[in-house]
């Protein structure tokens, strides 16, 4: 792989600028870095808001939505479901005004919603972890549904409504691992009673999609899909008594939406993990053989499918990172990534009833995105959505109102930034991987690191440009996913001095590396640590001469040993000064304001406990401190108050905050209720300087008392 650039190529990027108001072990990365599915449900994790200090929220808005719809009957009424990486504990959104802003329906608050519909009357259907909600009401509150099966086992991916029938109702359910085998069922009177319609499945599947013929409500076309490989279509020429079997002529990878197109079946799949292609597929003869639509795709990951209601030769799919492809000759031609569209992954899109302008679309993380022009043009439309989920956010030390944040999804994400505070956002023109870890530097210049995959663009860090764009800058060892980086530490004395810190992964070992750059990362050096370990911080001690730098470990492995190692020649060689004897996980360390010599660090010492260790000698020895709490995410030492130190906590308690040097903690976190995990802190200066929080529901700021200073890179 080489270095690329890359360039906005649509004003604000898709219309504009983002404004603020029991599971079994999935393998973490393929070769490329792609994750598998997410059925993490530690998502959910929501506390009240709590203390008299109160942090505001900053956004960006967003989420990763699942599914919009539009009511037949009410104008202006839109739902949106969100399902944080596709797994639980998301919400149910509703708009009164078109999509210009959204608020959370309580019926469903909590619960991650994976699909919606609404009849022709204007009754709505939900798809949610928590089984069947409906609504008479147009969306404003909701009756759950008895489908007489297994409650913690309840979950249902997919929705459908006859079009000509109403009361005739399809759920596609999720096989939970193996553990659900009722994976179709079908009401018969508008979901007040259920049946097992499940096919004769060689083992559980999950329920993807169902869809009825307009034509003839007795052919039922549903999918099927393994949680990380393998996928059927089975079609029903009866209502639902008997099926067969038409997966043969597909490709055999999961299979993600069904769609009829006159008498014609369409049917689109993929999985980003393991590199499953599918594309879309179309069939005239009831599944018995297809034909493959998607010439000319560079991806062929549909998650989606939408015919114009007014048109069966337009077509519109929803694509897992190229945005939404449309074709105007019933699949023979494509037009790819419409409207501006081509890095998002859209995970639906759907026409609003009768109308051929109107089109909806969710994506992972940047939420809702609607068209008013067939998909011509097409605009962020997330205000009130706060379900975006940061790992990094970072203040610019010469303009505290340039903020940056960084965003993950399963398989995609990308960059924000403010120049107002966190009143407005902007999408960067970085290119839609996942980023780690994003840092000013001392001059002003925004860098982040991509977390991959590898096959959307290079791992490793990038510098934004005067122009926008954004440089690759490495390091690159080859062309999957090789380098796991998780830390950027600048010098403030060598505007050329460069630090990365993280593991090698995949092909390239399981080493832990620091990487040192002295050429402002034109070229790298690195530096292995064998031993299955994982770098996790690096800090450069602020004595003026960039000669000490610390770099705390943990081992990847039972038992997670870990330590420090230490440079006293600015990176070139290392150390370990510190080796710790048991469990020693998620390091994060701080320099003390006013006290080079001075550090503290956060290290889990159990799956729930963290300690703190000091050290007085720039990290030549360290100790604990009396100081135990919840696992700590980061540690963050007060740019001006020597004794004051912020931890970020997994947990109820977002962030913590000592006035004695790290003696004793007390609760900081008023205003964080909604927060999210907690993941990293930073520090905005200036005349009234700020903390900032970046969380799995986005970012949140604090102001601090009134202090006219400049500070030369925050802290994290």
């Amino acid at each position: 792989m080489h270095a690329r650039r890359f360039v906005v190529t649509v004003a604000c990027w898709i219309s504009g600028c983002l404004t603020a108001s029991s599971v079994n072990a999935a393998p973490a990365f393929d070769a490329d870095g792609a994750r598998p599915p997410r059925p993490d449900r530690s998502i959910a994790a929501v506390a009240a808001p709590r203390g008299d200090l109160a942090w505001q929220s900053l956004g960006p808005p967003g989420g990763d939505v699942a599914d919009v719809v539009a009511s037949p009957t009410e104008p202006g009424a839109l739902l949106a479901g969100t399902a944080p990486l596709g797994s639980f504990g998301g919400n149910l959104y509703r708009s009164a005004d078109g999509g210009a802003s959204w608020s959370v329906v309580a019926d469903l608050s909590n619960r991650s919603v994976f699909a919606l519909v609404f009849d022709g009357a204007g009754k709505a259907h939900a798809a949610t972890q928590d089984g069947v909600w409906s609504s008479e009401d147009g969306g404003r509150s909701w009756t759950q549904r008895d489908l007489g099966i297994d409650p913690t086992n309840d979950a249902v991916l997919e929705i459908a409504v006859d079009p000509g029938d109403p009361s005739n109702l399809w759920i596609g359910l999720s096989a939970a691992f193996g553990n659900q085998s009722v994976n179709l069922m079908h009401s018969t009177d508008g979901g007040a009673s259920w049946q097992d319609a499940t096919p004769p499945l060689a083992a559980p599947s999950n329920g993807t999609s169902v869809a009825v013929d307009p034509a003839n409500p007795l052919h039922v076309a549903a999918a099927f899909s393994g949680d990380f490989s393998g996928g059927e279509v089975w079609l029903s020429e009866d209502g639902g008594a008997s099926w067969q079997n038409r997966s043969a002529g597909l490709p055999g990878t999961p299979v993600n939406a069904l769609a009829w197109n006159g008498a014609r079946l369409l049917a689109g799949g993929g999985m980003l993990f393991g590199s499953q292609d599918f594309g879309l597929y179309g069939s005239d003869d009831l599944g018995q053989s297809w034909t493959p639509l998607h010439a000319g795709w560079p991806l062929l990951i549909a998650t989606a499918i939408a015919v114009d209601p007014n048109d069966a030769q337009t077509i519109v799919v929803a694509t897992d990172g190229g945005g939404l492809n449309r074709s105007r000759d019933g699949g023979a031609t494509w037009e790819l990534g419409i409207g501006g569209s081509g890095a998002l992954a859209t995970q639906s899109v759907r026409y609003a009833p009768g109308d051929s302008q109107e089109l909806l679309a969710g994506a992972n993380s940047l939420g809702v995105f609607l068209s008013h022009d067939g998909g011509a043009t097409l605009g962020a439309a997330s205000n009130g959505i706060s379900e975006l989920g940061l790992y990094s956010v970072a203040a610019d030390p010469l303009d505290p109102q340039q903020l940056a944040v960084a965003f993950q999804g399963n398989n995609s994400g990308g960059v924000l930034s403010s120049t107002d505070g966190g009143a407005s956002w902007m999408l960067e023109a970085a290119p839609p991987t996942r980023y780690s870890k994003l840092g000013y530097s001392p001059a002003g210049v925004l860098y982040a690191i991509s977390s991959g995959p590898s096959y959307v663009a290079p791992e490793g860090l990038y510098r934004r440009e005067s122009d926008g764009s954004w440089t690759s800058l490495g390091p690159d060892q080859g062309p999957h996913y090789e380098s796991d980086l998780a830390s950027l530490r600048f010098s403030r004395n060598d505007p050329d001095l460069i630090l990365l810190a993280g593991g090698d992964f995949g092909v390239a070992g399981n080493d832990g590396t620091v990487w040192r750059s002295t050429d402002a990362g034109a070229s790298w050096t690195k530096h292995a640590f064998a031993g299955g370990l994982f770098v996790g911080d690096v800090e450069i001690v602020e004595d003026g001469s960039d000669a000490v730098v610390i770099a705390p470990y943990n081992g990847r492995d039972t038992p997670e040993q870990g330590g420090v190692l230490r440079s006293t020649d600015g990176g070139a060689t290392w150390s370990t000064t510190q080796e710790m004897a048991t469990f020693h996980r998620s390091p994060r360390l701080c320099g003390q304001s006013g006290r080079p010599a001075a550090l503290f660090l956060a290290v889990a010492t159990d799956w729930s406990v963290s300690g703190l260790l000091r050290s007085d000698d720039a990290g030549a020895t360290w100790t604990p401190t009396a100081w135990q709490g919840a696992t700590a995410v980061d540690v963050a030492c007060d740019p001006l108050d020597p004794d004051v130190l912020y931890l970020a906590q997994e947990g109820a308690t977002r962030v913590m905050r000592s006035t004695d040097q790290g003696a004793a903690f007390a609760p900081f976190d008023g205003g964080l209720g909604l927060a999210g995990i907690a993941r990293e802190l930073a520090f905005a200066g200036g005349r009234t300087p700020r903390l900032l929080l970046a969380s799995g529901r986005g970012s949140y700021a604090i102001a601090l008392e009134d202090r006219d200073a400049i500070f030369a890179d925050g802290f994290d």
